[in-house]
């Protein structure tokens, strides 16, 4: 960062140095205030917003601040690589035939992403399905709060570079996964990033052990970090049936009052997820094993549970299943602070919190 000399900086004198050293001050404080970090290191700036929609705006209107569009779709199909359209404070619902509030088709690019999210300060809602297709690569959804209806998953991942990021996403218990990543269908996903999210009563119980939190089904070098997910029907996370090299770290599963509740390594007759990471997370209270793995053809190399503080699953904390190692898991209770109230962070005197490193949800 450097200060320009004004040309009268020799003639200021104390005074003029003083003024001098007050704004340079102030636009160093802005700026560090602009460029601060947060606790895991991560950019903190306040975005700035290309366009606008609003549930009072009009899909006839230019996208500006005074002149919003009204619907998340409209704004989606403005952007282009770089843009961040901001949703005023409302309820965006999904159209009655598709049961989709967006199909994203735009692309970003490396460097300059699409980016959907919240005003600064203020909290949108959408009401139904997300789906992010292949096409739309380098696409962010932020601080965001997405509330599917149970028509199908409730966020879909189909293409490269896509991301979920400090949002909160439900269906109520009404059915389906709340994130499915790939579908055989189409190309595996790359590189997706979710992170720091909290996912809450995804799934229906009637659907057994269908519905998920996290459905990686096709998907391909991504990282899952920094979650709190509670209220799953069944798996947290289920890497099926062809998951490879992906990160699940430093989040918190309660999988109390699920069918399964933990994360589980799996394939069908065809394929088989290899080479994922489970680590530094906290999972507990899952019905059945906090770690465990399932193949209907072969198995899985190179999945590893490592460093995650494991508690009070029904079965046990890890299977005894193939496919999968795990090493230097603490068996531990998370002490949470308030758990009955989804107050997950980790209680004073918690031995999880020296396995896991730091405390999610006290650091998001």
């Amino acid at each position: 960062m450097h200060a320009t000399r004004s040309p009268g900086w020799k003639r200021a004198g104390r005074a003029g140095l003083s003024v001098v050293a007050i704004v340079l001050s102030a636009t160093i404080g802005i700026t560090l205030l602009a460029c601060a970090l947060d606790v895991r290191g991560l950019p903190a700036e306040v975005p700035h917003c290309t366009l606008f929609a609003a549930p009072h705006g009009s899909d006839r209107g230019e996208g500006s601040s005074s002149l919003p569009f009204r619907t998340v779709q409209r704004l989606a199909s403005a952007l282009t690589p770089g843009d961040t359209g901001c949703l005023r404070t409302g309820t965006y619902v999904a159209t009655a035939s598709s049961g989709l509030v967006l199909r994203m088709t735009r692309a970003g690019r490396r460097g300059a992403p699409i980016t959907i999210r919240s005003a600064p300060g203020e909290r949108a809602r959408l009401r139904g399905s997300v789906a992010l297709q292949p096409q739309a690569s380098y696409v962010t959804l932020e601080q965001l709060t997405i509330a599917g209806r149970g028509v199908g998953n409730t966020i879909k991942f189909y293409g490269s570079d896509q991301a979920l990021i400090s949002s909160y996403v439900t269906n109520d218990g009404r059915g389906r996964s709340c994130l499915l990543l790939g579908n055989s269908a189409y190309p595996s996903v790359r590189r997706p990033i979710v992170r720091g999210n909290t996912f809450r009563d995804c799934g229906d119980h009637a659907n057994g052990n269908k519905d998920h939190a996290i459905y990686a089904a096709a998907v391909n070098r991504g990282e899952i970090v920094d979650n709190v997910i509670a209220g799953t029907a069944a798996y947290a996370i289920q890497f099926y049936p062809d998951a490879d090299r992906m990160r699940f770290a430093h989040n918190v599963v309660d999988g109390g009052g699920s069918i399964r509740g933990g994360i589980v390594f799996g394939g069908d007759r065809n394929d088989a997820s290899s080479g994922n990471v489970v680590e530094y997370n906290v999972i507990a209270y899952a019905a059945t094993w906090n770690v465990g793995s399932s193949w209907e053809g072969p198995r899985g190399t190179g999945n590893v549970a490592r460093n995650n503080c494991l508690w009070a699953a029904r079965k046990g904390n890890v299977d005894s299943g193939t496919g999968f190692v795990a090493v230097d898991n603490r068996i531990a209770s998370p002490a949470f602070v308030n758990r009955a109230g989804h107050d997950y962070r980790l209680g004073h005197g918690s031995r999880c919190l020296d396995v896991v490193k730091y405390d999610t949800t006290r650091s998001r």
